[in-house]
């Protein structure tokens, strides 16, 4: 007993030396600092500009949602520190309709593409768009993932997101009235299915949607003389208008072969306007002939966004929406029985509005296309009206360039429309920063392809305050009281816009008493938002060009009405004078307010602000009152004839 006892002390102690030394190496190996765990390789993408993009991500603009849209073109890097050859799987997720260059594959959930590098030194380019979303819509967030692998089967994982900006705020609506006619479309019957003939007169009115034209003169019912083939081409009928009409006549017809096409009427009858025939000459009506080989293909009618990568110019699957926003081109422009057309052919299509768009005249073929070849392709968005595309063949879309040559028929396009706009930037004035105290301040702009690039040419910010690059943000914590000059350079995605440059003062400490806007700097918040408009419309610093502004964000209440509001709150409480109000009126269900007035947060409630309200349209409507010190000012809206909504939303200090 006494010998067992002792050996068992010796055991424990033994274990004892077991426990020790596992914990000295537990300790060591938990001891290894962090930094010295060697980081994920990672691939760097850099755009147009030489930014890196890994953190902030890509932006991408919806232009109208019935337009093919720009393209961004991007760099990869692959990461220096793996073994090569490197394969980089691009996918950008989220929606069907993102896509990158050929070569590249569709798919339900976005595009794939795959890059492979020798050697660290290779840099590759890829280009990324997304295709229109019809009608308005909010803006969108989705993801670039890249899923690197090396020579030793390694396999790494980045991403970034895709920021999608909607251009097309409400629906854009032709600018004419438009009146189809299916009586004649006798031999095949296609019109008669519903979804054929939707997807058939929204390709006609896409054309429209871009022209800024008024009603013509009234074109009584039968004195519209036109002409219809059919099949073949042979026995032609004579055909008019069944109803009188102010805007174009459209007849539609389905024949059996040999191919589709649209034409205006050759009949030298042309529009007119209080009776004097407007310039061009346009034509009074068009028609539209549809055919297709049934043998094999499949009619593809529908015209939901993510449904777009199914159809095929060429193969299977017949596009109906595409091949008539084609085949229609040749009824409203594209066609030697426009004069206007003919004339622009005979320059070689030296316009001066496409000479300066695509950098160089774009002819016209003995057909009145735009040639296939690349370099006719649409300079932004790299579609074209013909066979291939820099991205994958799927549906003919309008492009810019199309329309730009299309006006030479006689038809007058919306500038207003963002795809027309130049490059500006809209904020014209900085408020007054305060020394110690947080400062932001985002600077606004529109027009031209919207993945901004902020840059300081000459001066420089106050000490503490920096400029974000990719959002135009000031902010920061200035230090020094005092005043500085500098001048902005804002540059847009595309390389032949011109820099606009804009030279700014920002004063730190008392600049003298003027007043300053200082909304840019609160969280904006409302009672309730349309899902199509923004709350963030209200101090984004865009002075609107009126109250029915359709090119800018808007913040509006449809289908709600009664006592509605919209507030701007600050980190820190604000000394307020005055306040400027931008009504928001479509003329139809936004309209000014029935009364409206002003109301500050006193901490636990809201209090009306003693002022003169008025509801002046496409004006600022400005409000005096003696100084009041809140965090939070709210415009409290009573509704009258419709919804209520605010265009800008100015305070000043």
């Amino acid at each position: 007993m006494d010998q067992g006892c002792r050996r068992a002390p010796r055991a424990a102690k033994g274990a004892r030396r077991l426990t020790v030394a596992a914990v000295l190496l537990a300790s060591l190996l938990t001891s290894v600092p962090q930094s010295a765990h060697a980081a994920a390789p990672t691939a760097t993408v850099v755009d147009m500009f030489g930014r890196t993009v890994n953190d902030y991500g890509v932006k991408l603009v919806d232009w109208q949602g019935y337009l093919a849209n720009p393209y961004v073109e991007l760099t990869v890097k692959p990461p220096p520190d793996v073994r090569y050859p490197v394969t980089v799987d691009l996918k950008a997720e989220g929606t069907s309709r993102l896509m990158m260059d050929v070569p590249s594959q569709l798919t339900a959930t976005g595009a794939t593409k795959t890059l492979t590098f020798a050697g660290a030194a290779e840099q590759k380019p890829f280009k990324l768009a997304i295709h229109s979303k019809r009608g308005p819509g909010q803006d969108e967030s989705y993801t670039l993932r890249l899923n690197i692998r090396d020579a030793d089967g390694a396999t790494y994982q980045q991403s970034m997101p895709i920021r999608v900006q909607q251009d097309e705020k409400t629906a854009l609506q032709p600018s004419l009235p438009l009146a189809f006619d299916y009586r004649y479309d006798t031999i095949t019957g296609y019109f008669s299915d519903a979804a054929f003939k939707t997807a058939a007169e929204e390709a006609v009115k896409d054309w429209f949607r871009f022209f800024d034209m008024q009603p013509f003169d009234t074109v009584a019912a039968g004195a519209e003389p036109n002409h219809l083939p059919g099949n073949d081409w042979q026995n032609t009928i004579n055909v008019t208008n069944n109803a009188a009409y102010n805007g174009m006549y459209v007849f539609f017809r389905g024949i059996q072969t040999p191919y589709s096409t649209g034409y205006p009427a050759a009949n030298g009858r042309y529009s007119t306007r209080n009776g004097q025939q407007l310039p061009g000459p346009l034509h009074r009506s068009t028609a539209m002939i549809f055919e297709y080989d049934e043998a094999g293909k499949q009619l593809f009618t529908s015209l939901a966004d993510e449904d777009w990568y199914k159809t095929e110019i060429q193969g299977s699957v017949l596009d109906v929406h595409g091949l008539v926003m084609h085949e229609y081109g040749h009824a409203v422009a594209f066609h030697s029985d426009w004069a206007g057309m003919r004339s622009y052919v005979s320059a070689g299509g030296n316009d001066p509005d496409v000479v300066a768009y695509q950098g160089y005249a774009v002819p016209l073929d003995g057909s009145y296309h735009i040639p296939g070849e690349q370099r006719y392709w649409d300079r932004l968005s790299g579609q074209s009206g013909g066979w291939t595309h820099l991205f994958p063949t799927r549906r003919w879309m309008l492009t810019k360039l199309a329309l730009l040559v299309a006006e030479n028929a006689g038809w007058r396009l919306n500038r207003n429309l963002t795809p027309f706009l130049p490059p500006s930037i809209v904020t014209t004035s900085l408020p007054q920063a305060t020394p110690g105290t947080a400062y932001q301040q985002t600077l606004a702009a529109k027009g031209g392809v919207p993945f901004y690039d902020w840059q300081i040419t000459s001066g420089s910010l106050p000490a503490g305050l920096s400029l974000d690059r990719f959002t135009g943000a000031i902010t920061g914590t200035p230090s020094t009281a005092g005043t500085s000059t500098f001048t902005l350079q804002l540059r847009d995605y595309d390389r032949l816009s011109t820099p606009v440059t804009r030279t700014f003062t920002l004063t730190v400490g008392n600049g003298g008493g003027t007043p300053m806007n200082v909304a840019g700097s609160a969280t904006p918040s409302a009672s309730y938002t349309s899902p199509w408009e923004s709350v963030a419309a209200i101090n984004d610093g865009i002075d609107p060009p009126s109250s029915n502004d359709t090119v800018n964000r808007r913040w509006g209440t449809w289908p709600n009405t009664g006592t509605q509001w919209a507030e701007l709150t600050w980190p820190s409480a604000q000394n307020l004078r005055s306040a400027d109000i931008y009504f928001f009126d479509d003329g139809g269900g936004v309209r000014v307010p029935a009364s409206w007035k002003l109301q500050q947060w006193t901490g636990n409630s809201y209090a009306d602000i003693p002022g003169t309200y008025s509801t002046a349209l496409n004006a600022y409507n400005r409000v005096t009152f003696n100084a009041v010190t809140t965090t939070r000012l709210r415009v409290a809206l009573q509704s009258g004839a419709g919804s209520v909504g605010l265009l800008e939303v100015k305070a000043y200090s």
